[in-house]
């Protein structure tokens, strides 16, 4: 059966810089250019305190020190899909991790619960391996790059061995704890379609619904 963990980023409850991530990070030597320390402090504070975020859209201001960008004022570090990218205070650095640290706290990219990215991670090593190589074959040394590589296990949909359950899904290879599985996907609708959808599904008791940000729910029912 299905051992290991199905890999989604939760709208709630997502506090991205803790503070203990912070003191860990500012020891670390090796993390120079992706450091904590580099980013402006008060932005950092507005990343952490954002709880619930509303869906991403790239800023486009011009101003590095801009105070009043959407990024800034909705809680999120500049991507390079921003007009400034790279060039914004905001930028988010991506890290300088060694082999084995992108799947803990010491790794920027994983405790702000970003995938890393081969753009803008120097040396980590994500992206070697080519799309849809299994996250438990992969041999390049980070691993935090599942969804956005398309690293699924090989899963197979079969009828199920319980009694009256129907057909369950499968994994065809051995997992180890902790291996990823798959990420959650399903119809992108409206809080406001999710509330309707909702009221159904409690009643038929068959409801998969998932928060992606404060506007949108994605519906695997």
């Amino acid at each position: 059966g299905l051992q290991a963990h199905i890999e989604c980023i939760p709208a709630h409850a997502n506090k991205l810089v803790t503070p203990t991530f912070l003191s860990s990070i500012s020891k670390d030597k090796s993390q120079t250019h992706s450091s904590m320390k580099n980013y402006k402090q008060k932005w950092l504070r507005n990343i952490q305190a954002t709880i619930i975020h509303s869906q991403f859209n790239p800023c486009t201001t011009i101003d590095p020190n801009d105070e009043t960008s959407s990024c800034v004022q909705g809680g999120f570090f500049c991507t390079k899909h921003c007009t400034l990218g790279a060039k914004s205070k905001n930028f988010f650095r991506g890290c300088e991790c060694k082999a084995g640290q992108c799947r803990t706290l010491q790794c920027p990219c994983f405790a702000s619960k970003r995938e890393c990215d081969a753009d803008i991670c120097r040396c980590c090593g994500c992206g070697t391996d080519p799309p849809g190589i299994t996250a438990s074959l992969s041999r390049q040394r980070c691993k935090n790059d599942n969804i956005s590589m398309k690293r699924h296990a090989h899963l197979l949909v079969a009828e199920s061995t319980v009694k009256g359950a129907g057909w369950g899904l499968f994994n065809k290879w051995p997992l180890k704890k902790g291996d990823f599985v798959h990420e959650y996907v399903g119809e992108i609708i409206t809080q406001e379609e999710a509330e309707r959808r909702g009221v159904i599904y409690d009643k038929l008791k068959i409801s998969y619904l998932f928060n992606l940000n404060a506007d949108y729910v994605v519906d695997a029912t």
